[in-house]
């Protein structure tokens, strides 16, 4: 479970920050709201961060309860983002299906996080 929960916060990192440099592009700012682009923005910057923090969590040790409430707050993010692809696709009728396999990533990558790091004491609260 620890080793695909590194290779997909890899994947995740990846594409959060394609999603971080598409969002600032000035193609994409003028046709977008300013709220919308931070909120695009400051998500893929979390999955950067805790990309960073499980693949340092796997080699050290780190504070105990932050993987898992970062394994956490992937597992929102990926229902999340699924749930709002769904409910654009239903709204416009573009289902665009990178998205929901993206969130969807996120979310195993949570769970993998979560349960492949539980049996280890240096990263899980007691």
């Amino acid at each position: 479970m620890k080793t695909i929960s590194i290779f997909l916060a890899l994947v995740n990192l990846l594409t959060a920050g394609l999603i971080v440099a598409f969002s600032l592009s000035p193609t994409e700012l003028n046709q977008v709201p300013l709220w919308w682009s931070f909120t695009k923005t400051a998500a893929a910057a979390s999955v950067i961060l805790v990309g960073v923090i499980t693949w340092l969590g796997s080699a050290r040790p780190v504070r105990a309860g932050v993987i898992p409430l970062c394994s956490l707050f992937l597992v929102a993010l990926g229902a999340a983002t699924v749930v709002w692809t769904l409910h654009v696709a239903l709204v416009t009728g573009d289902l665009e299906y990178y998205m929901v396999i993206y969130g969807g990533s996120l979310a195993v990558q949570g769970l993998t996080s979560l349960f492949g790091f539980a049996g280890d004491p240096r990263s899980m609260a007691v």
